[in-house]
C-alpha cells in the first residue's frame, strides 16, 4: 500500500504530515516563496511512490448558491461549465456540490453550490511541483469540506449547525445543513492569548449567526442555532465561560483532544490544533468533494489503473491455481477409482479362475465350445416349429373324414423341392428369397367301401387339396392318387366285375413360407 502524506496549506506555508495506522507524523514544512517551493520539488521528488491529499485552509475561499434547471448528462454538464466559467477565472480548482431538487413557480429547479479559491495563484505553484514530478495527487480539499464528515464522525445529531475550530489558518467557521456545506469563513485568530480567543469565537459565531440569516440560510424564527465550539483541553474553561448559550445560539463545547480521540487518530505531533483532526478525517475518508481537475490528477488516475490492472491479473492468477487445484484434485480422485476398479478387477479374475478350476472337464477346448453355444443360439433362433402348419392340415382334414394320415414327411429350408408335378406362377423351383419354406409330405389312405371306384376316390382326394389351399400361405405342390390318370396311359383296373381289396393310398406335396 502508498503511504499517504497530507499537505496542510496556508497563506503562510505548506505543512507534509505522514499518515499511517492513523497515527499523524510531522515530516517538513516549506515556507511560501521560490526557495520553499523549490525545496518542495526537491522533497516530492525524493518519495515518488506516495499519495498526496493536499488540504487548504485560506481566505480566498468562495461560496455561491445558485438554482439551475433540472437538466442531466451532457446538458447538466455542460449548463455547470458555462456557470462556472462565467464565475472563476481559474476553473481548474472549481467544485460544484448539489444541494438537491426542487420545484419553484411550476417547474423543477436544482440547488447547487458553486466553491472555489478566488486567488488560486497560492496554489497554482506547489500544484505545478506535483505535476512535474509525476506526483499521484488524489485530490484539493478544504477544511468546510472535511466538515460534515467531522460531525458525522463525531456523531453529532442535529442536521443543521455551526462548527468552530481554531487551526493554524486561523478561525475557522462552517456552516452545515443536512450533510452539506453552505457557507464558510475564515478569520483571524490570535492564539497568545486564550481568553480573549474564546470570546472572539463566541462573538464571531453570534455575528455568522445574523449574516446566515440576512442570506435566507437560516429562517428566523427557526429557533437557537447549534454551535459546535472545539477548544484545546488547556483552555477549555474559558470557552465554558465565554459560550454562554442565548436565544439565537447553543453552543455545545468539545474537547479537541478527546473529540480527535474519539474520531481514531492516536497520535499526532506536539503543537498542531484542530488542523489534525482535519488531516485525519480526510486521510481515512477520501471524499469524493474535490477541487482538483483530473489534469492535475493524471498520474493519481494511472496509478489506479495499474492497480486496478495488477488486482485483476491477481484475481485472474487465483482463480487459475483454485481451478487447477480442484482439476489436480479431481484427477487425483479418478485414479484412486481407476486404481480401485483395477484391484477390484483382479480379484474377480482370481476368483474366475479359481472357480474354473472346479469346473468338469470339457471334452472341447473353452473356445470351441463358445462357438458352438453362439451357433446354436443362432440356429435356435432360426428354428421353425410344423405346428402351425400342422394345424392348418388339420382343418384341411375336417372336411374329409374318409381321408386317414399314415405319414407326415415334415422339412425346412430355403429351397422348393425340384420334383414338384405343380409350380405356382409366381415362384419357381430353387431359391426362395425372403426366408425359410417348410414343406410337408402329407401320405395317407381312403376308407371308401368300393375301392375301385376311381371317380369317387378322386373326388375325396380333390375335395382334401382344396381344403388345404384354402388355409392360408400354402401352395400345393403335387399330388399323387392310387391310380394313373394322365393322357399318356389308360386308366387301368377292374371297375365293376372284381372287388379289389388293397386301400387306395395317395400323397400330396405342399409348401408354406415361414412366418405366414
Amino acid at each position: 500500500m502508498a503511504d499517504k502524506r497530507l499537505l496542510y496549506f496556508t497563506a503562510q506555508r505548506i505543512t507534509i504530515y505522514a499518515w499511517k495506522g492513523n497515527e499523524l507524523t510531522l515530516e517538513q514544512g516549506f515556507a511560501s516563496g521560490e526557495e520553499g517551493v523549490s525545496a518542495f520539488g526537491a522533497y516530492v521528488s525524493e518519495h515518488p511512490d506516495s499519495l498526496y491529499y493536499v488540504l487548504a485552509d485560506l481566505v480566498e475561499e468562495d461560496f455561491a448558491q445558485e438554482s439551475i434547471p433540472a437538466v442531466r448528462g451532457k446538458d447538466r454538464k455542460a449548463l455547470l461549465g458555462r456557470k462556472i466559467a462565467q464565475r472563476y477565472r481559474d476553473t481548474s480548482l472549481a467544485l460544484v456540490l448539489s444541494l438537491g431538487i426542487a420545484e419553484a413557480g411550476g417547474r423543477r429547479e436544482e440547488k447547487v453550490l458553486f466553491a472555489s479559491f478566488t486567488n488560486t495563484q497560492l496554489l497554482q505553484a506547489w500544484l505545478t511541483v506535483l505535476r512535474s514530478r509525476e506526483a499521484r495527487l488524489v485530490g484539493v480539499y478544504s477544511l468546510p469540506l472535511i466538515t460534515p464528515l467531522v460531525g458525522a464522525r463525531i456523531h453529532f445529531k442535529s442536521p443543521s449547525y455551526l462548527m468552530v475550530s481554531v487551526a493554524e489558518g486561523g478561525l475557522r467557521q462552517t456552516y452545515v445543513e443536512n450533510g452539506q456545506v453552505r457557507f464558510s469563513r475564515l478569520g483571524r485568530a490570535d492564539q497568545s492569548d486564550p481568553r480573549a480567543l474564546a470570546e472572539t469565537c463566541a462573538a464571531e459565531s453570534s455575528r455568522i449567526q445574523q449574516y446566515l440569516v440576512n442570506l435566507r440560510l437560516i429562517q428566523r424564527n427557526a429557533g437557537p442555532l447549534d454551535v459546535i465550539m472545539l477548544a484545546p483541553r488547556k483552555d477549555k474553561m474559558h470557552y465554558d465561560v465565554a459560550c454562554r448559550a442565548t436565544a439565537t445560539l447553543q453552543f455545545h463545547v468539545l474537547e479537541l483532544d478527546e473529540t480527535t480521540r474519539a474520531a481514531g487518530l492516536k497520535k499526532a505531533p506536539d503543537g498542531t490544533t484542530a488542523e489534525a483532526l482535519f488531516l485525519h478525517i480526510l486521510a481515512g475518508a477520501q471524499p469524493r468533494q474535490q477541487f482538483a481537475s483530473d489534469d492535475l490528477r493524471h498520474y493519481y488516475h494511472l496509478w489506479r489503473a495499474r492497480l486496478a490492472t495488477a488486482a485483476a491479473g491477481a484475481a485472474a492468477f487465483v482463480f487459475c491455481v483454485l481451478l487447477s487445484l480442484f482439476k489436480l484434485i479431481d484427477v487425483y480422485h479418478t485414479s484412486e477409482r481407476t486404481k480401485l476398479d483395477r484391484q477390484q478387477e483382479a480379484v474377480a479374475a482370481q476368483q474366475y479362475a479359481r472357480m474354473q478350476l472346479t469346473f468338469p472337464k470339457t471334452p472341447t477346448e473353452s473356445d470351441k465350445l463358445k462357438i458352438i453355444v453362439k451357433n446354436y443360439q443362432l440356429l435356435s433362433g432360426q428354428t421353425n416349429s410344423p405346428e402351425p402348419l400342422f394345424a392348418q392340415i388339420s382343418n384341411a382334414l375336417a372336411g374329409s373324414p374318409q381321408i386317414e394320415l399314415e405319414r407326415i414327411d415334415w422339412t425346412a429350408s430355403t429351397t422348393r423341392p425340384a420334383d414338384t408335378t405343380r409350380v405356382p406362377s409366381t415362384a419357381a423351383a430353387g431359391t426362395t428369397p425372403g426366408g425359410l419354406v417348410q414343406t410337408a409330405q402329407i401320405a395317407g389312405r381312403i376308407n371308401i367301401g368300393q375301392t375301385n371306384d376311381y371317380r369317387a376316390i378322386t373326388l375325396i382326394v380333390d375335395q382334401f387339396v382344396e381344403g388345404l389351399r384354402k388355409q392360408p400361405g400354402i401352395e400345393v405342390l403335387s399330388r399323387r392318387l392310387p391310380f394313373d390318370i394322365t393322357a399318356e396311359k389308360s386308366l387301368s383296373g377292374d371297375i365293376g366285375t372284381k372287388q379289389s381289396v388293397e386301400v387306395p393310398r395317395f400323397t400330396v406335396v405342399i409348401a408354406q413360407k415361414s412366418g405366414l
